[in-house]
């Protein structure tokens, strides 16, 4: 396909090998040697397009960056694509190949950069500190180059860097490996389209505001960009590589300050975290000045060294179900897995709750109704179940209108709150515990002594599920209406609503992407994005009822039950279901082990089954076989 570059014509797809636009009659083929195959991306200030390189030796893909004339200064263009020119000459920045100017604007041609960029490659998990040091090393050498050219990039971010296999041939020295080292990788820095040409003595006054949210420095945000604020791009780059979290989601307005380490999935060192902190620093004063000091503080003696970002997912590849474990006369409804994986709480519908060992199955303990109304046990079937983060007490709520905190050291009830309208669902965060109730109200209490601390309503019926998003900063309610609401932690604040015919069942977050899963009475699992709120998707249907639905922490894999009896293992990357594990009866309820890829099921047929997974493989990027 060639594709029209004409940003007013309404059909740009044309045939192979044409000449002139079929709808508006434009020359398609730029300089009589680029003809644009597919749009990439479009912006306030022009339109991205990858183009093949006709007249190229060899002919090769190549990247234009169109600007439309009405919105360039001609002057400036043309003095930056110099500078441009200039910088093509290392390793890890795209060359510059073209300058076009058109009827349809003025136009870059770079190299085209292969590979995944730091948006995409993190969605296999968390970075360590090892790895997010590899590419300091090798990016602040890449800023201090651009530096002394006097250009800032000013638009530092995940999506503007490219690990590319290409770089290699040119002679910069690979810095990251991938699969265990099998392929090496080189860091490029991409998208000058916001660089800017410094005039030294002009470095006070006011410009244009050009960056992007969340990644644009203070200063720059004021127009007054400066060599420092490409290091607080990428110091929030590596903040977002160690989270996984938008910046948006890791800044304090209360404190002033980041606060990341509470959502950084591995331990990170005392000096590494001060150098981010001189990197992300608000203040210029407190940041550090240029790329060289940045350097010299992350390699005092210059060693760069190549490291692997191979997935942190054990190799398996077959779900085998463990243990069966029969639950007579107490039909599962919730559960629940402990945060380091070793206890299962489960909730049944005769009003009990029961605490097991996490590997075999062992009942521990049973929190019971006790004998007549006096009981210290639920009066009805529990619906909800949450573990304190810290493990210490486990918290459920009831059709009868009622929520339990019980202590695990020792066994006991320590209160009862009546909420009075029948509860249908729970979720706990790192400070707050949040509950449901058959009138469409949510409900917020504060740890420890749970001081109620909100009382929301906007559903016009039953609250049916919640969901906590990895930062525990957003909360997601669906309802029997239809709805699927989010929130803002704790402020209540409601964010979004979508809309959906069928009643809504149950929701979860995807931990490492922002997307919100909900599954429906009609059978269908909805995909809802949380960066365009108008787009969602579909995945394939349950034949019934998706009851219930949980993601692995460790990201990648999205399990659903429903009342067809099978729970279908979901691969989020490529929305192809790779598994189904099958009950006897409709499945209630199901949860994963933080820890390990260990699934757990309950069901209407009175049973518990813990499901393992086994093998060699990838369990996010292959199918999985079921025993």
């Amino acid at each position: 396909m060639t594709f029209c570059l004409n940003p007013n014509c309404a059909h740009p797809e044309n045939p192979d090998g044409a000449q002139r636009c079929q709808s508006c009659g434009a020359k398609l083929v730029l300089g009589d040697r680029f003809r644009p195959i597919k749009l990439l991306g479009q912006g306030g200030f022009g339109r991205t397009a990858l183009v093949w390189d006709e007249a190229g030796s060899p002919p090769q893909h190549c990247v234009i960056k169109q600007s439309l004339r009405a919105q360039v200064d001609r002057q400036r263009f043309f003095k930056e694509a110099e500078r441009l020119n200039q910088l093509g000459h290392h390793p890890q920045i795209p060359d510059l190949i073209a300058i076009l100017e058109s009827s349809q604007g003025l136009c870059l041609v770079q190299s085209y950069v292969a590979g995944q960029t730091l948006a995409q490659v993190p969605q296999t998990g968390p970075w360590r500190e090892a790895q997010v040091r590899s590419l300091l090393s090798s990016l602040l050498p890449v800023l201090d180059f651009i530096h002394r050219h006097r250009v800032i990039h000013r638009d530092i971010k995940p999506t503007n860097i490219i690990l590319s296999p290409s770089a290699g041939a040119q002679g910069a020295a690979p810095v990251v490996a991938v699969g265990g080292g099998s392929e090496a990788l080189w860091p490029m820095l991409v998208d000058f389209g916001a660089a800017k040409a410094v005039d030294p003595a002009a470095l006070e006054q006011t410009g244009t505001v050009i960056g992007s949210a969340g990644y644009a420095a203070p200063e720059q945000v004021l127009g007054k960009a400066v060599f420092a604020s490409d290091l607080y791009g990428l110091g929030l780059t590596c903040l977002h590589l160690l989270t996984q979290q938008h910046p948006f989601d890791l800044y304090s307005a209360l404190d002033d300050r980041w606060v990341w380490q509470p959502y950084a999935t591995y331990p990170v060192s005392l000096p590494f975290t001060q150098i981010l902190a001189r990197l992300t620093a608000r203040s210029l004063r407190s940041r550090y000045p240029t790329a060289a000091s940045a350097l010299a503080d992350l390699n005092p003696a210059g060693q760069v060294q190549a490291l692997s970002l191979k997935p942190e997912i054990p190799p398996q590849t077959a779900w085998t179900c463990r243990l069966t474990l029969p639950t007579p006369k107490r039909g599962v409804q919730t559960v629940a897995m402990s945060p380091n994986g070793r206890e299962i709480a489960t909730g049944h519908g005769d009003g009990t709750v029961q605490l097991r060992d996490g590997q075999t199955g062992q009942v521990i303990h049973t929190f019971g109704k006790g004998l007549g109304p006096l009981g210290k046990g639920h009066r009805d079937a529990v619906t909800g179940l949450a573990f304190h983060p810290g493990g210490h007490q486990l918290f459920s709520v009831s059709q009868d209108g009622s929520l339990k905190q019980w202590d695990l050291n020792p066994y006991g009830m320590l209160q009862t709150l009546e909420v009075g309208w029948p509860m249908t669902a729970l979720v706990a965060t790192t400070t707050h515990l949040v509950g449901a109730t058959a009138d469409g109200h949510i409900h917020l209490w504060a740890f420890p002594d749970l001081k109620r601390q909100g009382d929301w309503v906007r559903h016009q019926g039953s609250v049916t599920a919640l969901a906590v998003s990895p930062n525990g900063r957003r909360l997601a309610s669906t309802g029997d209406d239809g709805t699927l609401r989010l929130w803002e932690l704790p402020s209540g604040q409601l964010l979004h609503t979508w809309a959906q015919g069928d009643s809504l069942l149950t929701v979860a977050f995807d931990p490492q992407a922002p997307y919100v899963m909900t599954g429906a009475t009609d059978g269908t699992v909805t995909v809802w994005s949380l960066e365009n709120l108008t787009r969602s998707y579909p995945l394939n249907r349950h034949q019934d009822a998706v009851t219930t639905m949980a993601c692995w922490p460790a990201g990648g894999l999205l399990a659903t039950g429903s009342a067809d009896g099978e729970v279908h293992l979901w691969q989020l990357q490529t929305k192809r279901r790779v598994a189904v594990l099958n009950h006897g009866w409709a499945v209630s309820t199901l949860a994963f082990d933080a820890q390990q890829p260990t699934l757990v099921t309950g069901s209407r047929d009175q049973t518990l089954r813990i499901w393992q997974a086994e093998g060699q493989s990838d369990i996010t990027n292959h199918a999985l076989s079921v025993h």
